[in-house]
């Protein structure tokens, strides 16, 4: 996949975006919701080359892959297990309610693409200012449910590979209105780009 540009999927991740911002910001920082592990941006930062761009709400999106040594992203095989990010625990960046869960959706084959349900297993949170939305998540590990309310740092899952994607990755954004919105971390400064990598 190296050096390929997928707009399907989230391939095309060694062409570094131009930094770039579209505008209108959260009204606070989220929390990074991967620890322990260092992620890549494989999808986001910019319109070019970046297939959330055609879709307003989600403008600001980043997608997130797990790399290891030498910037690899999987182990041998081609199960979704075999990802390095697939199974990492998903903690809620933000607190607020809980106002649509999914858990039940069978992870897709890598390489494949199902476009329905295009969020697979999820977990949107309203913090009473924006639409935040975690998305691909593995299935039989989503923790919360419609209504409930949670905490920033709660786990809510792990890293999975349902939906509308090619290989196990999060999805991650925020909205207002119908529009995306940059997305800000507490303890992470300058812009999220495709190709940046951050240590947790």
């Amino acid at each position: 996949m190296t050096g390929v540009v997928l707009l399907g999927g989230v391939a095309g991740y060694l062409v570094r975006a131009r930094r770039h911002r579209w505008g209108a910001e959260l009204s606070a920082p989220l929390r990074f919701p991967l620890r322990d592990g260092t992620w890549l941006i494989a999808q986001g930062g910019g319109p070019g080359l970046n297939h959330h761009t055609p879709h307003p709400e989600q403008r600001g999106a980043i997608d997130v892959i797990g790399v290891g040594a030498r910037g690899a992203r999987l182990r041998s095989g081609a199960s979704p297990d075999a990802y390095l990010i697939y199974g990492a625990k998903l903690y809620a960046p933000c607190d607020g309610d809980v106002v649509s869960a999914a858990d039940d959706y069978a992870d897709q084959v890598p390489g494949t693409i199902r476009y329905e349900p295009p969020y697979g297993n999820h977990v949107f949170i309203d913090t009473g200012s924006e639409l935040v939305k975690l998305a691909h998540l593995r299935p039989g590990t989503v923790t919360v449910a419609t209504g409930d309310r949670v905490r920033a740092g709660q786990l809510l899952g792990e890293v999975g590979n349902s939906g509308n994607t090619t290989e196990p990755h999060l999805h991650l954004h925020a909205e207002r209105d119908g529009l995306g919105l940059d997305l800000r971390f507490t303890g992470i400064t300058g812009t999220l780009h495709r190709g940046r990598t951050l240590r947790t």
